[in-house]
């Protein structure tokens, strides 16, 4: 358990708190140091979600073939750690941004390829609370993350916190050496029997939607949520982040807890239930007091939470062992279209609506995908 799902849980903490440490530097780093604009700063994290759209997939499949996950994450985070280092020597944007492309693939080859190595583990009767740990170290690590490189660049200097990050991605590369699992006693599987596979479980579409709209609603959030609480009078950056923890903190704190009730009751009862409050939860946030969003973005923090150990779990139970990588690279491939679309989406709906239609366009997306799953899930019982 060590080996496969606790040290795991711990290189994804470690990978995701990399991925947003060098957040709060950029404005520094970019333009600044480079004499970039604020479209150059939005691109240096737009680039990198295009990365993990493309490769994210096409990792998980590779590592199915090969029958291999330790050689995929050892490579992705040493890549990863020596692009990063290389970023304090580059004068140049274009060749900056390039060069975050890359090390875009490289990131989700490492800790995509580690959440399918937590999937891999044989344990179906724990695998609910193993889907929580695994939700509550992605959350942790962005939620400190930030903070962290916001005291490293201000302390230290704008390429203090991608340092940190490449020595952080080294010692994960060698610390993956240490990792094991399952599928690295596996025999190779060909394209052709993953296609096959695939193929044959359209359900996996199912938690794949969830998780586009889930990533949506959070991406909305953490672009859109600020800017609201301006029309509330909150301007203070320090009193934003704190009522936006409401939000982060029970969501990264509470995922064992839908973990725990994937185990009890099924994956799909708290999947169904939580994203129809969730959307329902959202669509009141525009609409809402300063005392009374509070509330609601708690609350919102506490369905989140249920809400993800369900549909990683679907995916395991819904997939093949021989082809979970690449169940896995499609579902961080939807997480990462809904992730990139969510800000642009609510930027639109806000500027020609205003925040009430956008919060409410948000909500009925969770609505709409709680139906369509719980028809999905009703058609499937009566089949069986």
């Amino acid at each position: 358990m060590w080996r496969t799902v606790l040290l795991p849980c711990v290189f994804l903490f470690v990978s995701m708190l990399n991925l947003t440490l060098i957040v709060a530097g950029l404005k520094e780093l970019i333009m600044d140091e480079l004499g970039g604009q604020e479209e150059h700063v939005s691109l240096f994290f737009s680039i990198e979600m295009v990365a993990y759209i493309i490769f994210a997939p096409l990792w998980g499949l590779m590592s199915d073939r090969l029958g291999r996950r330790r050689p995929f994450i050892a490579v992705g985070f040493l890549m990863s750690a020596a692009i990063y280092a290389s970023y304090s020597q580059i004068d140049s944007l274009p060749l900056l941004l390039t060069l975050r492309f890359v090390q875009g693939a490289f990131s989700v080859m490492g800790w995509s390829i580690l959440m399918a190595m937590v999937l891999d583990q044989p344990d179906e009767k724990r695998r609910g609370r193993y889907m929580g740990l695994m939700g509550a170290s992605l959350i942790l690590g962005v939620s400190i993350g930030a903070p962290l490189g916001g005291y490293l660049s201000r302390s230290y200097g704008a390429y203090a916190p991608l340092d940190a990050a490449a020595a952080l991605f080294f010692v994960l590369a060698l610390g993956s050496l240490g990792l094991s699992g399952s599928r690295e006693k596996r025999h190779q599987v060909s394209l052709k029997e993953i296609a096959a596979s695939l193929a044959e479980k359209p359900r996996l579409l199912v938690p794949a939607l969830f998780y586009l709209v889930d990533r949506y609603a959070v991406g909305f959030i953490v672009v859109l949520f600020p800017l609201y609480l301006e029309t509330l009078g909150i301007s203070d950056p320090a009193k934003k982040g704190q009522i936006l923890g409401l939000f982060l903190v029970p969501f990264a704190f509470l995922q064992v807890l839908g973990g725990w009730l994937t185990e009890r009751i099924g994956p799909w009862k708290p999947l169904l239930i939580g994203s129809l409050l969730y959307g329902i939860a959202l669509c009141t946030v525009g609409y809402s007091d300063l005392y009374s969003t509070q509330w609601v973005m708690f609350l919102l923090g506490v369905l989140a939470a249920i809400m993800f150990p369900p549909a990683i779990t679907l995916t395991a139970q819904l997939s093949d062992a021989k082809t979970r990588g690449s169940a896995m690279g499609g579902f961080n491939l939807a997480g990462s279209v809904g992730f990139a679309i969510g800000p642009i989406a609510g930027v639109w709906a806000y500027k020609a609506y205003g925040f009430g239609f956008a919060f409410v366009l948000a909500g009925m997306l969770e609505v709409l995908a709680a139906v369509a799953g719980g028809i999905v899930y009703f058609l499937w019982r009566r089949s069986r």
